[in-house]
C-alpha cells in the first residue's frame, strides 16, 4: 500500500523503459556538471538544479508507477507448478496433468475456441500469479501453437474422438458446444478425483485474492458457488467447487450434467415423446445428436439437487410445443415451494454475511451484504415421472458412449461409492443417505460481471483500481452489460481494463502477424492516415465528429491508406449522459464514469497514472464494427483487407514502430508527413487559421486539383511514410471515380461511426451482413 491505496501487480516494462531513459538523461547531466566542477572549481551550488531535476524524476516515478504487491495471497502458484501439455482422455492422463498443474489441490479449467482469447487469458491469470490454469481443447493444435509463447503452460486435449464423439462430433445444433462441454466434462472429472475446481470462461480475470476470500468463513461453508444468470439459472462460465465429497451432491450434479446429455446424444426419442412429440419429430429443434445448452443443462442439474427431484425444464424450454404452459407449471412449482416460497423465491435462503474489507467496493461500500444459498441433495424421482413434467426422458438402454462416461467417473472416484441412479426406485434410500452440501450464488464482491451488481465495474471505471485504491471483486467476468459492437469483449478488455489485452503477448504467439482486428487476416499494417494529437477537442459535437470521420474515411480512399480511428476527449458534449448535471470540463473527471458519461456510446480509457487531472479519453463505441476495420480502402479490395485501426491498436503499433525504427522514418507529425504541409508545398489548397486564438481549426476542403496533386507525389506512397497525419479536419466533396463513390457508400452504410446519429439497425447489424465485396 502507498498512502492508504491498494495497487495491483502489472507489467511495467514500457513505463520503466521510458523512466530509465529520463533517468539516464538526468544522470548524464549530473555527471557532466560534476566533471565541470572539478575542471573549473565552480561552486557546488551549481549542482542544485540537476539534483533537483533528478529528485523530481523519482517523485514522478513514485506518483506514476506506485508499488503494486501481488494479490494472489497464499495461492501465488505460478512459481510452484511445472506445467502440462498433453492428452486428458484417461484418468491417468488427467491425474498427470493435475499433479503438474494443481496447487494445494486447486485447479482452474478454462477454454475458448479462438486462439487470441486463449493466450490473453493465460497471460492475465499468470501475470496475476495464478499458474494452475488448464486450457482444454478437442485436439492438440492450439496447445502446440501456444507452447513457445509461455515458459509454463497448462494445456490439454482429447485424442480419442470415438469416446468423445458426443462433444467433438456435435451435429445437433448446440451453439458453442465443443469447447464448452470439454471444460464441464474435465472439471467434473477433477471434482470426482477430489480437487477443488474453478470452471471459468476466457473472458474472466482475477483482481484480488480469490482463494483467500473463498476459503474464509462464511464462504468456506459453501461447496458449490455459481454465478447467477437471469432468474434462478446459473452461469456455465463461472462456477467453483471446494471440499466436495467425491460421492456427494455436488459431484453428482456435475456428473448428471454430463451423463444426461451423452444419453440424449445417443438417443433423444424419449425426450421428444416426453414433451408430446413423436419419437422421430425434430421440428421444434430437438435434433438427432441433441445436446442441451450447457448453461440450461447445468441449471437443471443444480435445480434438481435443490428441489430433490430430477429436472429437464430448462433443457427443453425452447423446444417445447406448448412453451407458456410448460414455463408456468415449472416456475410456479419452483418459486412457490421451500423456505421462501411465500415470497416467490422458492427453496432458497437469503443470509446476511460480512463483506471482506478489501472487496467492499463490490458491495457498494457496505460492511455486510446478502448471499443467496440452498441445500443440495442427490435428487431422486422415487418412481414418479409425471408426463406434465416430461416423463421418463431417456432410452431404457445405455449406449456405448454413456457406458464409457460412467466408467470414467467410476474410475475417477477411486474408493468412493457409485452415485445412486435417481431413476431407479431401489436407490432412493441410498440417495437420501448422502449428506447434503451447500450451494450459493456468488456474491458480486467475490465474482461479478462487467456491469451488473451494486457497482458497475466497467461502466463506472472501477477496474482502474490504481485511481481509486479499491477493487470491485475478487474475480470479474466480462460477459454482460458491454457496449454493442462486433468485437465488444476484445475492445472492452483492451480499452477499459488496465493491461487486460496485451498485444505483445500476441506477437510472442504469432511474431509475423500484426495483432489487430483489421490486420489479423492479412498480417500486416498498411500505410495509415491519422489525425494529429489535439485535433479531437473537448468541444466536439456529434455532427462535428461525424463530419471529421467522414472526411478522414473519404481521404483514405483517395490515398489508399487505412484510417486510424481517433480517441475522443470524454468531455465532448455528445458523449455526455442525458440529463447529467456534472460537467467534467469544469470539475474534472471522476469515478463512477457512468454518472455523467454515456457508457453505451463510449468506452473510457483510464490513464496509467494515478490522476485524472490530465483528462480522460474515450473510444466511440460505434466504431466497433467489422466494416470500420476490414474491407480495404480501394475498389475491388478483398473483404478481409485492412481498413482501419482502433486508437489503442494504433498506440501499440506506433510504440512498437518507434522501438524498431532503424531507418529514421518520420512516425510523429512533421512537415514531411502532414497533409496540410504537403499540399502547401505542392501548391494546393491551404487551411485557414483558427477564427480566434485557441479555437479549433476549420476544415480544409480538398478540391479535385488537390487530389490530383497528391496523386503525383511519390513520397506519399513510399514506405518511408508509413503514417500520414492530418493537422486539422478535411472535407472531400468529390471522390476520384464512381467506383470510389460506390465503395464509400457501402462503407458508410455499415461503419456506424460515419453516421451523425448511428441507428440501432446499423449498430446491431451482424458481421455476416457486412461482408460485401468492395
Amino acid at each position: 500500500t502507498l498512502k492508504g491505496r491498494i495497487y495491483v501487480l502489472r507489467d511495467e516494462r514500457p513505463q520503466v523503459t521510458l523512466n530509465l531513459h529520463f533517468q539516464l538523461v538526468c544522470c548524464n547531466w549530473l555527471a557532466q556538471n560534476m566533471l565541470a566542477r572539478r575542471a573549473s572549481k565552480i561552486d557546488c551550488s551549481t549542482l542544485f538544479i540537476p539534483i533537483f531535476v533528478l529528485g523530481i524524476f523519482w517523485l514522478q516515478v513514485l506518483a506514476e508507477t506506485p508499488p503494486r504487491p501481488k494479490r494472489c495471497g497464499e495461492f501465488c502458484s505460478f512459481e510452484h507448478i511445472e506445467g502440462y501439455v498433453g492428452p486428458l482422455d484417461t484418468t491417468k492422463n488427467l491425474q498427470d496433468a493435475l499433479n503438474r498443474l494443481s496447487y494445494k489441490r486447486e485447479i482452474v479449467v478454462a477454454h475458448h475456441a479462438q486462439l487470441d482469447f486463449v493466450y490473453q487469458m493465460v497471460h492475465r491469470w499468470q501475470r496475476f500469479g495464478y499458474g494452475h490454469v488448464l486450457m482444454v481443447f478437442p485436439d492438440h493444435v492450439l496447445c502446440h501453437r501456444l507452447e513457445g509463447a509461455f515458459t509454463k503452460l497448462g494445456c490439454g486435449w482429447y485424442e480419442d474422438h470415438n469416446d468423445m464423439a458426443w462433444i467433438v462430433n456435435q451435429g445437433g445444433g448446440c451453439k458453442g458446444c465443443t469447447d464448452k462441454w470439454l471444460i464441464h466434462y474435465t472439471g467434473a472429472r477433477a471434482v470426482r478425483m477430489g480437487y477443488n475446481v474453478l470452471v471459468a470462461d476466457a473472458d474472466t480475470m482475477p483482481l484480488y485474492d480469490f482463494y483467500g476470500m473463498i476459503h474464509s468463513p462464511p464462504y468456506n461453508n459453501v461447496t458449490l458457488f455459481n454465478q447467477r444468470e437471469g432468474n434462478f439459472n446459473v452461469n456455465g462460465g463461472m462456477y467453483y467447487i471446494q471440499n466436495a465429497a467425491r460421492d456427494g451432491p455436488v459431484a453428482y450434479v456435475l456428473y448428471d450434467h454430463i451423463l444426461k446429455n451423452v444419453r440424449w446424444f445417443e438417443d433423444v426419442t424419449a425426450l421428444r415423446r416426453g414433451i408430446g412429440l413423436r419419437g422421430d419429430d425434430s421440428s421444434t429443434g430437438i435434433n438427432d445428436g441433441f445436446l442441451c445448452n450447457d448453461q440450461f443443462s447445468l441449471s437443471d442439474s443444480v435445480h434438481g439437487a435443490i428441489t430433490g427431484r430430477p429436472q429437464v425444464f430448462e433443457c427443453v424450454f425452447w423446444f417445447h410445443p406448448r412453451r407458456p404452459d410448460w414455463e408456468k407449471l415449472h416456475l410456479t412449482m419452483y418459486s412457490k415451494t421451500g423456505p421462501e416460497g411465500g415470497e416467490g423465491f422458492g427453496p432458497y435462503s437469503t443470509i446476511t454475511v460480512p463483506v471482506p474489507e478489501p472487496l467492499r467496493r463490490g458491495a457498494g461500500g457496505a460492511l455486510q451484504g446478502q448471499m443467496v444459498t440452498a441445500q443440495l441433495r442427490i435428487p431422486h424421482a422415487r418412481g414418479e415421472w409425471p408426463s406434465e413434467r416430461g416423463g421418463y426422458p431417456f432410452s431404457l438402454q445405455l449406449g456405448p458412449l454413456a457406458k464409457h462416461v460412467m466408467e470414467i467417473f467410476r474410475e475417477a472416484g477411486g474408493d468412493a461409492a457409485p452415485f445412486p441412479d435417481p431413476w431407479d426406485t431401489a436407490s432412493a434410500a441410498a440417495a437420501d443417505a448422502v449428506p447434503p452440501e451447500k450451494f450459493a450464488y456468488f456474491p458480486p464482491w467475490i465474482a461479478n460481471t462487467h456491469s451488473l451488481g451494486p457497482e458497475n465495474n466497467g461502466n463506472d471505471g472501477w477496474y482502474n483500481d490504481h485511481l481509486t485504491g479499491e477493487v470491485p471483486a475478487a474475480i470479474s467476468h466480462l460477459h454482460a452489460g458491454l457496449t454493442s459492437g462486433d468485437f465488444t469483449k476484445i475492445v472492452h478488455f483492451a480499452v477499459e481494463v488496465p493491461y487486460g489485452w496485451d498485444f505483445d503477448v500476441a506477437l510472442r504467439v504469432a511474431p509475423q502477424t500484426a495483432p489487430y482486428l483489421g490486420t489479423e487476416v492479412h498480417g500486416r499494417v498498411p500505410p495509415l492516415l491519422a489525425i494529429a494529437p489535439g485535433v479531437m477537442h473537448r468541444g466536439l459535437t456529434q455532427g462535428d465528429f461525424a463530419a471529421m470521420m467522414e472526411g478522414l474515411m473519404r481521404l483514405a480512399l483517395v490515398l489508399n491508406r487505412a484510417v486510424v480511428w481517433p480517441w475522443v476527449p470524454c468531455e465532448a458534449p455528445f458523449l455526455r449522459k442525458a440529463g447529467a448535471t456534472y460537467d467534467p470540463v469544469v470539475s474534472g473527471h471522476k469515478i463512477p464514469w457512468s454518472d455523467y458519461i454515456d457508457t453505451t456510446a463510449a468506452i473510457p480509457n483510464g490513464p496509467e497514472t494515478i490522476s485524472l487531472k490530465d483528462g480522460l479519453r474515450c473510444l466511440v463505441a460505434s466504431v466497433d464494427k467489422l466494416s470500420c476495420v476490414r474491407g480495404g480502402t480501394r475498389p475491388g479490395a478483398p473483404a478481409s483487407a485492412p481498413r482501419g485501426l482502433l486508437p489503442h491498436e494504433f498506440d501499440h503499433w506506433l510504440a512498437t514502430a518507434r522501438k524498431a525504427d532503424t531507418t529514421h522514418v518520420d512516425l510523429d507529425p512533421t512537415p514531411k508527413n502532414t497533409l496540410q504541409d504537403i499540399l502547401q508545398r505542392l501548391g494546393g489548397s491551404t487551411a485557414a487559421g483558427p477564427p480566434y486564438p485557441g479555437a479549433p481549426l476549420p476544415p480544409l476542403e480538398l478540391i479535385p486539383t488537390d487530389l490530383s496533386l497528391l496523386g503525383t507525389d511519390p513520397s506519399l506512397f513510399s514506405p518511408m511514410m508509413p503514417v500520414m497525419w492530418l493537422r486539422g479536419p478535411v472535407v472531400v466533396p468529390k471522390l476520384p471515380s464512381p467506383e470510389h463513390d460506390r465503395l464509400y457508400d457501402k462503407i458508410k452504410s455499415m461503419c456506424c461511426v460515419l453516421h451523425e446519429k448511428p441507428s440501432r439497425e446499423c449498430i446491431d447489424r451482424p458481421p455476416g451482413a457486412q461482408m460485401v465485396p468492395s
